[in-house]
């Protein structure tokens, strides 16, 4: 499965969220799941060198910007991987965000409210190793 003996970070101060995420991530098979609920307790999780494979991160955090976070986590201000794969998340598509998450090399945009398939997809496409063909199945297409 995809996420097989991978950690990830889901960061949303909305707890029912971060359940359904964690309980759709299950599914998926990863070893750890890490829930935070905000800014602070996400850079907490990254800096304490737990080996986040994949974060899953809300647009906005409370008062803070997981955007900021993206772009901090993108730029090294917060350790450990430049790379790590980003998804963010959003309750809407503004054409001004979709260019931003472009700008910054995120791997994925989720719409909420999301369904188990959306978060499969978005995250199969964002562990492909880069350069790799991600399964039509993953895109919502047909294979």
């Amino acid at each position: 499965m995809i996420g097989r003996g991978k950690t990830v970070l889901v960061v949303d101060p909305d707890e029912s969220i971060r359940q359904i995420l964690a309980a759709f991530l299950r599914g998926l098979r990863f070893e750890r799941i890490v829930q935070a609920q905000t800014i602070d307790e996400a850079k907490g999780a990254l800096g304490a060198g737990g080996n986040v494979d994949l974060a899953l991160i809300d647009w906005q955090v409370g008062e803070q910007s997981g955007f900021d976070l993206a772009a901090d986590i993108r730029t090294g201000r917060v350790p450990p991987r430049r790379d790590l794969p980003i998804i963010l998340m959003a309750w809407k598509a503004e054409p001004r965000s979709v260019l931003a998450v472009q700008g910054l090399k995120i791997n994925g945009l989720l719409i909420k409210p999301v369904s188990r398939d959306a978060v499969e997809r978005r995250v199969a496409a964002a562990l492909e190793p880069p350069g790799a063909t991600v399964p039509k199945r993953f895109l919502g297409q047909a294979s």
